[in-house]
């Protein structure tokens, strides 16, 4: 492996982060547009969500398969389909009428990040000298993280001070330019012309993945769609257990299960999708209470979340860095402690949560997880030979498209039941607190990362005595008592 990126390699990579950028920033803009959506197509907060899980079902499915496109197709092409979907759906949604117009969109661009999304990874991980490996994957990081910093914000001025169409109006021109930058950079690699591929196991992960989200995204109707819902998880699972029986037993699987036997790989892979769950909820949780509840306009909605995007990016190939230098524990362990100190002090300060407040604690949050992410990535990779990382790599994406879908359907089911019966703003404020303690509970998985009980410990006391001062006095020994018993509890229940 070359010592140093050449400028083509690096023009590549950009042009497939391109590709990864204008995925999440119109993931993360159109999160700013929901109510003005839910108004002005007159529909529910449990339909209107599908704008996001919609487009991570597509990319979901079709990122499973990705390791088999790069096996039997040239790297350029495949990046040219993938921009044409993306500027079909484009299209799409900037003439779009009616909501399921505007839906289908969406579910086209998810088709074409779905393809293009994993070409970054892969084009890092063949031709990255390995010093550098951990800062390029910060980089990779970067480049999805810069997203959100931009996207909500971007949003929110489109919606408040144009329209929400002018959001794919502007992404168009990018998209040629990426397509147009990757034709001429794109290495052209060796490919298997014979392979075939199995249709079968594509329907099954398709199905799996279909009803799955749906079973999800139902959850708030679970009292009178019982039987439906039941039903979404039994399709899921079996469909499931079929695809990953049946790629243990074909000559030619769409991905090598052989990955699994690597027992770090897997544990890497569940933290990451925890924190996918609870990231991309967050994506659409602040926006929405900010607007409902707080009776903030769009483009300060868009805003909460800024400063929190701008530094999650900012530290992914800083911990990269760290990586490089000091290995992986450090920045994941610093990375964990303030994410999880971050949700704790969502709920230990709901009752008096402002606009402020949401920002600098979001901005703790992201912090954690621009340190964790990229950092997690590379140490999963780093345990699977080299004819496995391709594989490794999609399963990697795959489930976090998939745990993303799961988290926004969660959050938007947990919303839109609470709302039932009761009016918008109470409704929502109820249903964030709930949501909270659900981010609470899934954070507490991160116990998957080993070696972490200690130094949790010792930051949430540190961070308790650093907060006392600010305590008001009325109610100090009330919640010192609280804090001190949420601590206890959360040590015990890591510890065991």
């Amino acid at each position: 492996m070359e010592e140093k990126l050449t400028m083509k390699q690096l023009l590549a990579i950009l042009a497939a982060g391109l590709f990864s950028f204008c995925g999440v920033l119109i993931e993360t803009a159109t999160n700013i547009t929901f109510p003005t959506l839910m108004n002005e197509f007159q529909v529910s907060t449990s339909l209107v969500q599908w704008m996001t899980t919609g487009n991570l079902l597509m990319m979901g499915i079709l990122i499973p398969i990705s390791s088999y496109l790069k096996r039997r197709f040239q790297t350029k092409k495949l990046f040219l389909v993938a921009g044409f979907l993306f500027s079909i759906g484009l299209i799409v949604d900037i003439f779009a009428q009616q909501f399921t117009l505007l839906l289908i969109g969406r579910l086209i661009q998810g088709a074409g990040v779905g393809v293009a999304l994993p070409m970054m990874y892969n084009i890092i991980l063949e031709e990255s000298p390995q010093r550098f490996l951990g800062l390029m994957m910060g980089c990779g990081s970067f480049v999805t993280a810069a997203a959100p910093a931009i996207g909500p914000t971007f949003g929110g001025i489109m919606t408040q001070y144009f329209t929400w169409r002018y959001i794919f109006i502007c992404v168009l021109p990018v998209i040629v330019l990426a397509s147009f930058i990757g034709y001429f950079c794109m290495s052209e690699q060796i490919i298997n012309k014979h392979e075939k591929f199995d249709l079968l196991s594509f329907i099954a992960v398709a199905f799996a993945f279909v009803a799955l989200i749906m079973g999800f995204s139902n959850l708030n109707q679970v009292v009178d769609h019982l039987v439906f819902v039941l039903c979404c998880f039994i399709i899921g699972i079996s469909s499931l257990y079929y695809f990953t029986k049946r790629q243990l037993h074909i000559k030619n699987p769409l991905i090598h299960l052989d990955i699994f036997n690597h027992k770090s790989f897997t544990f890497h892979t569940l933290a990451i999708m925890f924190l996918q769950m609870t990231t991309l909820g967050y994506g659409l949780l602040l926006p929405t209470f900010v607007q409902i509840v707080l009776k903030q306009p769009a483009t300060d909605a868009g805003v909460v979340l800024l400063p929190g995007a701008i530094v999650g990016a900012v530290f992914a190939p800083v911990g990269g860095l760290i990586l490089d230098r000091f290995g992986a524990k450090k920045p994941i362990i610093l990375g964990v402690c303030c994410s999880f100190i971050a949700t704790f002090c969502f709920l230990f300060f709901f009752e008096n949560l402002t606009y402020q407040l949401c920002m600098m604690l979001y901005f703790i949050y992201s912090l954690g997880i621009g340190l964790i992410v990229g950092n997690t990535m590379t140490c999963a990779m780093s345990y699977l030979p080299i004819n496995l990382q391709a594989d490794g790599n999609a399963v990697l994406q795959t489930l976090m498209q998939l745990s993303g879908g799961i988290g926004t359907s969660i959050t938007a089911a947990i919303l839109a039941f609470v709302q039932q019966g009761i009016n918008l703003y109470d409704g929502t404020n109820r249903g964030a607190l709930f949501v909270l303690i659900f981010f609470m509970l899934v954070s507490q998985q991160l116990k998957f990362f080993s070696n972490l009980n200690l130094t949790i410990h010792r930051v949430l006391i540190l961070g308790r005595e650093a907060f006392t001062p600010f305590l008001p006095r009325k109610n100090e020994k009330k919640r010192l008592f609280l804090a001190n018993s949420c601590i206890d509890i959360f040590i015990e229940n890591w510890y065991t």
